[in-house]
């Protein structure tokens, strides 16, 4: 399964957050404060958070929820979700 149904708002939300690194790395290369580098940084890592967890919610909608009606596979999707939510939390 794929993200289509959130297809169009995952792309709107990576474009923004393209602009928002554009913005951190010029910030760099200009030696601004680095305090307000850390903080756009930190902007651009909590966006993209939010991405994964969207992608997360259709992964379970759609996939893990397919898995589990059909009795197919249903473990490692399981596991798929487990080490993304331990990668996720590191």
């Amino acid at each position: 399964m794929s993200c289509c149904k959130y297809k169009k708002d995952l792309l709107n939300r990576l474009s923004r957050i393209e602009g928002h690194l554009k913005k951190v790395k010029k910030m760099v290369e200009e030696d601004n404060y680095c305090i307000d580098i850390i903080t756009q940084s930190l902007a651009v890592q909590s966006a993209l958070k939010a991405v994964d967890e969207k992608i997360l919610d259709n992964h379970f909608r759609t996939c893990v929820r397919e898995a589990i009606l059909s009795d197919h596979e249903v473990d490692t999707k399981i596991q798929e979700v487990i080490k993304t939510l331990n990668f996720m939390r590191k």
